[in-house]
C-alpha cells in the first residue's frame, strides 16, 4: 500500500495532507524517513508514525452522519477557545475525519469517516456532489435579489453559480431559501447572499450528495446504512451525484 494512502485510511486526513506531512518530515516508517509520498508500506508489518505517534488501519471503516450544531468548529484544534465538533463528540469521533467543512455558525449535515480515500474522492471537483442548504435571510428577497443569487458570484477567485434557488417562504420578516450547489467553497452561501444584498441569519445543510439530514436531531451522530455507503461510493465515482 502506498504510504500516503495508508495515512489517509488511518483516519488522519486526505492523501494531499499526507503528502504535506511526509514533505515536512513528520512521518517515519520503521523509524526512518520514507522515500517519497508513494513509498510502499505493509500494514501490520511496517511501523508508521506521525509526529512520533503510531498509526494503524481500523479493523473496519466507519461512516457516519453528524447533525452539527451552530457555534462549533469543524477542526481538531480550538481557535480562541471555541469548541470543536471533536470536543462535543468525544470518544464517539475517535478515528473519524470530516468530509469537508461547515462554518462555525452553520449547522446541519456533516459526514464523518475513517475512510480518507473516499473522503478525498467525494470532495474532488469531478464528483460535483450536490449540496443543499436551507437559509434564513433578511430582508425577504425580492425578485431582483433572487436573480442575483441565481446568477452567482465569485468565491475564492472562482465563479460559483447555484444549481437552483427557491424561495420556500417567509417567517418573522425573514425569507427562507433553498439553495443547491455542486461544489464546496469556503462560506460560499454567505458570499452569494451578501452579493445579492441579503444577510444570512441561519444556515442549515440538509443534503450532501445522496445523504440527507432528514429528521436527525441536532448534535447526534448516526452510522450510515450499507446502502448509503454504497451510494457515496457511486457518487465518488461520478455515477450518481445525489
Amino acid at each position: 500500500m502506498r504510504l500516503n494512502l495508508f495515512l489517509a485510511r488511518a483516519g488522519q486526513g486526505s492523501r494531499r495532507e499526507a503528502d504535506q506531512w511526509i514533505q515536512q518530515g513528520r512521518v517515519r516508517v520503521n523509524g526512518r524517513a520514507p522515500e517519497g509520498m508513494g513509498a510502499p508500506v505493509t500494514p501490520g508489518t511496517d511501523l508508521v508514525t506521525l509526529d512520533g505517534r503510531s498509526l494503524h488501519l481500523p479493523a473496519s471503516e466507519r461512516y457516519a452522519a453528524y447533525h452539527k450544531p451552530p457555534a462549533a468548529l469543524v477542526s481538531r484544534r480550538s481557535q480562541g477557545g471555541k469548541p470543536t465538533i471533536f470536543d462535543l463528540l468525544g470518544p464517539a469521533a475517535r478515528g473519524l475525519m470530516p468530509v469537508g467543512r461547515l462554518d462555525y455558525e452553520s449547522e446541519g449535515l456533516l459526514l464523518l469517516t475513517s475512510d480518507g480515500a473516499l473522503a478525498e474522492a467525494l470532495l474532488h471537483p469531478r464528483s460535483a456532489l450536490r449540496r443543499v442548504y436551507r437559509v434564513w435571510v433578511r430582508p425577504i428577497p425580492e425578485p431582483a435579489a433572487l436573480r442575483l443569487l441565481t446568477q452567482g458570484a465569485t468565491v475564492e477567485g472562482v465563479a460559483v453559480r447555484p444549481l437552483n434557488v427557491v424561495l420556500e417562504g417567509a417567517d418573522k420578516g425573514r425569507g427562507i431559501l433553498l439553495v443547491e450547489l455542486a461544489e464546496g467553497r469556503k462560506r460560499e452561501v454567505r458570499v452569494l447572499a451578501r452579493n445579492a444584498g441579503l444577510t444570512v441569519e441561519r444556515l442549515v445543510r440538509t443534503q450532501f450528495g445522496p445523504i440527507r439530514l432528514g429528521t436527525q436531531r441536532r448534535g447526534t451522530l448516526r452510522p450510515l446504512a450499507p446502502g448509503e455507503v454504497e451510494a457515496l461510493r457511486r457518487a465518488a465515482r461520478g455515477k450518481s451525484r445525489g
